[in-house]
């Protein structure tokens, strides 16, 4: 995964956003509502500042984020919503909890940053209980590859995944796809629409 400075980007976050006409976050959430109850336990791996898990924090949901940032994880741990906050790099780490922990894990904006999800889903099964739910969002691909990087103007490559790929994996780890949802937003220039993306909600069978 690329690494850079995230002190900058912490702080200017949530109104970057906002310049990008960015909701994936709220996309996830409104795609994922009818899987949730109060008191059940969420997991954001890429939690940022909280946006992607803020509003189901407020339906009653207990919040627990995983960052590779500790500004990002500073920034939302001072919104005071999130029951525990952790390090953890998803290329590299496994998920730091016990099997069958969660109700919802959440991963909103962040998958496009590692290549072969295979591990890092096969983890997220491992931790979601029986008719849990996977709601994220990652690039989708249009080459034969099961993923390519692809260079950005801002930088840092970002990869495509090919949706046969994801849906293996998916199918791999006993979850079927219950929703999906293409969104486009706003590139480099913050004003033409042409960044590809998909929300998808995954669910595990009771």
């Amino acid at each position: 995964m690329e690494q850079y400075d995230y002190s900058e980007s912490a702080r200017m976050y949530d109104r970057q956003v906002k310049q990008y006409d960015s909701y994936g976050h709220d996309v996830l959430f409104g795609m994922s509502y009818q899987y949730v109850s109060g008191g059940q336990k969420l997991l954001d791996i890429g939690i940022g500042t909280g946006l992607a898990s803020e509003p189901f924090a407020k339906t009653g949901l207990k919040i627990y984020g995983l960052d590779i940032s500790e500004d990002m994880l500073g920034a939302c741990e001072s919104k005071g919503f999130t029951e525990e906050l952790r390090l953890y790099n998803m290329a590299e780490d496994s998920i730091p909890y016990p099997d069958d922990f969660f109700d919802l894990v959440l991963s909103c904006g962040v998958l496009h940053f590692i290549g072969d999800l295979s591990k890092l889903l096969a983890d997220i099964r491992r931790v979601i209980r029986r008719g849990g739910v996977f709601s994220f969002s990652y690039a989708p691909g249009t080459s034969e590859a099961d993923f390519a990087s692809e260079p950005t103007a801002w930088g840092v490559p970002i990869y495509r995944h090919s949706p046969e790929y994801i849906r293996k994996h998916l199918s791999d780890n006993g979850m079927t796809i219950e929703k999906e949802q293409r969104l486009l937003i706003k590139g480099a220039d913050k004003t033409s629409y042409n960044m590809e993306f998909s929300a998808i909600v995954a669910r595990l069978p009771r």
